[in-house]
């Protein structure tokens, strides 16, 4: 007989970091919990509907039935169109859970696919089912992803503004095309961030997070982006980035975590952005089954 409940940890995660636009991704410790189960009723929440219809997803790519009576339930604080990949989350649990359903028919990194399709990008995923950061290609019928091992010491103090930003609109803003100048500048940083967290070199990281892709152009939506950056980094952070899509601005730090805060917070509110700060770490692991029944 199945189970009639699994429950699965699923961390959070910031995504484009800089210059690795739909390609770097990095898991923190902050989670949710998605539940595939018999005993509840699926709630009106927009992520337990994403880990559901992931759910079904797997089945159908499993080609089995979806088992009767389950339904996908969330749990956590994870904010919604903040940049902190929340519906990756759900869609990492949701394909993770019904894996383990189904007697575990695909691998991990099959899961990542079948996420990532229902995600559109693979940035968030990644780090959500493996944890660390992530550095993910796009192939037609494939994703090749690598971890990278976390330098120890690295916390993220998180400004998180009410402000919604649905990564849908703000993709909208971003050009069609670069310049070469623009394209060798994104792709030489996002080299140098990968090899800098890589060796633990965080005197490199401001330099490394520097972007011309995306970021100048979901400031239009953001008011005092690169004035909060300059906060951060003033109060001792390594570099500053915009979390995803955003609005989540993410400074990664060795301490003085506390003061970092603060000073994102008075320039957040200098600039009429009503917001609240997390103070968190990245996490080497990624979305695992905490519970069967």
């Amino acid at each position: 007989m199945p189970p009639s409940s699994i429950s699965v940890r699923v961390p959070a995660t910031s995504a484009n970091l800089g210059p690795g636009f739909d390609c770097l991704g990095l898991a923190l410790d902050v989670w949710a919990t998605i539940t595939l189960s018999t005993k509840a009723s699926q709630g009106d929440h927009p992520l337990a509907r994403m880990a559901d219809n992931a759910a079904r997803a797997l089945f159908a790519a499993a080609e089995l039935p979806p088992p009767p009576g389950y339904a996908a339930t969330y749990e956590g604080s994870i904010p919604i169109a903040r940049g902190l990949g929340a519906s990756a989350v759900a869609r990492a649990g949701g394909v993770l859970a019904a894996n383990a359903l189904a007697g575990d028919p695909f691998d991990r990194e099959h899961l990542l696919f079948l996420a990532a399709e229902l995600e559109g990008h693979a940035d968030n995923v990644a780090p959500a089912l493996f944890g660390s950061l992530q550095v993910v290609v796009r192939g037609r019928q494939k994703i090749t992803r690598m971890g990278v091992p976390l330098p120890e010491g690295l916390k993220a103090v998180l400004l998180v503004p009410e402000l919604r930003m649905p990564t849908q609109k703000s993709r909208k803003l971003l050009p069609q095309s670069l310049s070469r100048a623009d394209a060798v500048h994104n792709a030489s940083r996002a080299a140098l961030l990968v090899a800098a967290l890589g060796q633990g070199r965080f005197d490199l990281l401001d330099e490394a997070m520097k972007d011309r892709l995306h970021q100048p152009a979901r400031a239009k939506l953001l008011p005092g982006m690169y004035s909060i950056f300059d906060a951060a980094k003033a109060a001792g952070a390594h570099c500053a980035y915009l979390s995803g899509g955003g609005s989540t601005i993410c400074a990664l730090c060795s301490d003085n975590e506390r003061g970092i805060a603060d000073a994102m917070l008075e320039a957040a509110s200098s600039r009429e952005v009503a917001a609240e700060t997390l103070i968190t770490t990245p996490t080497e692991r990624g979305a695992e089954i905490v519970e069967t029944n």
